[in-house]
Order: C-alpha cells, then sequence, then structure tokens
C-alpha cells in the first residue's frame, strides 16, 4: 500500500541536510515536490521517506 503522504528533504554536495528544504506532501503531488525542490540551488540529491514511519523510500538525484 502506498503512503497518502510523504517527506522529501533535500541534501546538499557534502552529504548534509539543507534544513528548511523538507516537507511533508501528498503522494500523488510528489512529482511537483521534488521539481520545486531541485529548483534551489545548493540541494544535489533528496531522500523521500514515509511520513508516517519515517522509511526511507528512495533517493532522487539531481540531473544536471
Amino acid at each position: 500500500m502506498v503512503s497518502p503522504s510523504s517527506l522529501i528533504r533535500g541534501f546538499g554536495s557534502d552529504d548534509r541536510i539543507v534544513y528548511g528544504s523538507g516537507r511533508i506532501v501528498p503522494t500523488a503531488h510528489l512529482v511537483a515536490a521534488a521539481e520545486s525542490l531541485f529548483a534551489a540551488s545548493g540541494i544535489a540529491y533528496s531522500h523521500v521517506r514515509s511520513a508516517a514511519n519515517n522509511c526511507c523510500q528512495c533517493r532522487l538525484e539531481r540531473v544536471s
């Protein structure tokens, strides 16, 4: 079963969390949230996690 919401959080090229980049979004809006996150400079990749259990679902990479 797919979680109704996901936590998306950005990380810098130094593998540290970019504070203020994390947010909980409806899973149906995850693509738009990722596009918005990668529009910001300083985000190298992001983790998508279950908003309910904080389990890592996947890692999204910036494509140059």
